[in-house]
């Protein structure tokens, strides 16, 4: 079976032919920089017996980061991985001269491609016309098929010419040993430079119109004074938008495992096996679940406004901050992908070249807000903010629920600043991004992306924190109370014993025994503290039957610890490293088992102290 190779410039449409031709669900953004590593799929839906393989966006061959230097090593075989025998260059038909230069370095080391003028309807709605058999002889005859990816338009076109030239008898380009060194050399970027004016002027039959919408709006988004104010006002709305969006849902899923939790007690007979499905997979899955709405309508908006384009303008105005507390400005992308996850945030730290500066944003990426920690954030805020107005109309959780997020960021700044005046004395490198126009959201695709990143969550529920509820309801069972026991059985269990072992090491926090046995578990994810804290207290509860405990959980926390112990709890997360996940990628990328261990040590440090603090002050 052939392989086809794409490549392109970043945000050039590379990952949307990706999907539509291998009908794979990866994200698709109006982002620069998202494919960070190479990516594998059949063609499917086709008649065409292709695999094709998605490289990171490249400018040109002269690369300079890690995630270019993936596609660099493929294309000059320098990897064990099977070549592709033909390549598909997919151009931004609304730029074009930035691509032609790549197209021209193809041409010149031997590779066969097809180039895929994609988004050629914005570029006809804008007034461009492009000469695509002139363009086609100045790139050495590659075939040109104009192309409308999130469409599906051109896409059978663009096989039948891949099938064809796949066909063909590859010519072998003996490259000089010093080609890499020469395409670093001023004379040979200008020769370059020249061949793309002069083929730009040879193909373009009318220039493309400006992006009036584009201009118009930038003037206001990216003005000094104007922006920063709404990129404030933006993330305030999304925390309020997350609370007013979601409670009705969440009232639909807690009802929904009440009616479960009834219907399992009314048709077991009392005994272990009720006990297990009742108080360990019910409470515990079903007090994840219940943070589904939150989880999806946080990625509905997050992509709404990355396929609008926002988010790259929330980069820009946030480079000069970053370069303020020492952090590279293309730092700026790692920490906006790890409020979604911190795994595809340290993962895109490759787009910084300087080893120490990419070391540093991987070391305090997972310092942001994760969606993992919204399930604990918002049991926690449901216990201790009342849900009452400020200013008549913002919701009191919404705006604590954005201070957290703050906070982290704040952290994270803080850290990084630190260790650049301990150990980082040179300046941080500049931000250089494309902001790419301003489209119009599609809405299919948002609300796949979410789903998708709820699906991830739900089967997240259904594996790891199934296996962690029903481990915990054996150690909260077992052994069973004496005859003539005084307390509740969970004081006579495993877990207890556990706990009271780890609760000298947490006491000075104000966390009891059963916090401690509910933190042991979250270490491995930081959301299964909800569900390891159903368990145990619904495991407590003596009125677990009358009432169902997913909806009571935050009453049962008011009423069983102080303000104090519970604002503790709430700092404790916002930087404790409780994320198995985490601790492998950083491993990964840093290719060091050191740099986990630190990013461990330091971030339990943190949360340590902070939570010492916060407990001492206000008890």
């Amino acid at each position: 079976m052939s392989l086809v190779g794409l490549i392109g410039l970043p945000n050039s449409g590379k990952s949307s032919i990706f999907n539509e031709l291998t009908k794979n669900r990866q994200r698709v953004a109006n982002f620069p920089g998202i494919t960070v590593e190479k990516k594998l799929g059949k063609i499917s839906g086709y008649d065409f017996d292709f695999n094709l393989i998605d490289l990171p966006g490249v400018y040109t061959l002269d690369v300079s980061t890690l995630d270019e230097k993936v596609t660099r090593d493929y294309l000059f075989k320098k990897v064990n991985d099977e070549q592709a025998s033909v390549f598909i260059l997919v151009i931004d038909a609304t730029n074009l001269k930035k691509s032609i230069y790549l197209a021209a370095q193809l041409n010149e080391i031997g590779q066969k491609f097809v180039i895929a003028l994609n988004m050629a309807d914005l570029a006809k709605n804008r007034g461009q016309e492009i000469d695509t058999e002139v363009l086609s002889k100045k790139l050495g005859g590659a075939p040109v098929i104009p192309t409308v990816a999130v469409q599906g338009k051109g896409m059978q076109e663009l096989l039948l010419a891949v099938k064809k030239l796949s066909a063909q008898t590859n010519e072998t380009v003996e490259l000089p040993k010093d080609y890499q060194k020469k395409i670093k050399a001023p004379a040979y970027i200008k020769e370059k430079l020249d061949f793309v004016d002069e083929v730009v002027k040879a193909v373009i039959l009318k220039k493309i119109k400006k992006d009036a919408f584009t201009e118009k709006l930038d003037s206001v988004v990216l003005h000094p004074f104007w922006g920063p104010l709404i990129l404030g006002v933006t993330l305030i709305a999304i925390f309020q938008l997350l609370f007013s969006w979601s409670d009705p849902f969440m009232g639909m899923i807690e009802s929904f495992f009440e009616f479960l939790s009834l219907q399992v007690t009314t048709i077991l007979p009392d005994g272990y096996l009720k006990s297990l499905i009742v108080d360990g997979v019910i409470a515990g899955v079903g007090g994840i679940l219940v943070f589904l709405p939150h989880i999806v309508f946080l990625f509905v908006i997050i992509y709404f406004l990355e396929d609008f384009g926002y988010l790259g303008r929330a980069a820009f105005l946030l480079d000069y901050i970053m370069r303020k507390v020492g952090l590279p400005g293309k730092s700026v992308v790692p920490l906006l992908s790890s409020h979604a996850c911190a795994i595809p945030g340290i993962m895109s730290a490759r787009i910084i070249e300087n080893p120490f500066q990419r070391m540093l944003t991987i070391m305090i990426s997972p310092l942001t807000t994760c969606s993992a920690r919204l399930p604990v954030y918002t049991l926690l805020i449901a216990a201790i903010v009342p849900d009452t107005k400020v200013l008549g109309f913002l919701g009191l959780p919404g705006l604590v629920l954005f201070a957290l997020y703050m906070f982290g960021i704040l952290s994270a700044f803080a850290v990084a600043y630190i260790a650049r005046k301990t150990y980082a004395p040179t300046s941080p490198s500049y931000l250089m991004m494309e902001l790419p126009p301003y489209r119009t959201p599609r809405i299919v695709n948002v609300l796949r992306g979410a789903l998708q990143k709820g699906w991830i969550f739900i089967k997240k529920a259904g594996s790891i924190i199934l296996v962690l509820s029903m481990i915990i309801w054996v150690l909260v069972s077992f052994p069973k109370a004496p005859d003539n026991a005084q307390l509740p059985q969970i004081h006579y269990s495993y877990a207890a014993t556990i706990g009271k072992t780890f609760e000298p090491i947490f006491s000075p926090l104000g966390f009891d025994w059963k916090i401690t046995t509910a933190l042991i578990p979250s270490f491995a994810a930081r959301e299964v503290l909800v569900a390891a804290m159903g368990t145990v207290f619904a495991i407590e509860a003596e009125d677990v039957e009358e009432e169902a405990f997913i909806g009571s959980l935050s009453h049962t926390l008011t009423d069983e610890y102080t303000l104090a112990t519970l604002l503790a709890l709430l700092v404790w997360f916002v930087f404790a490293p409780q994320c198995i996940a985490t601790f492998g990628v950083i491993k990964k990328e840093t290719n060091s088992y050191k740099m986990p261990l630190i990013f461990g040590a330091y971030t339990l440090a943190l949360a340590y102290f902070f939570s010492f603090l916060t407990y001492i002050i206000l008890s």
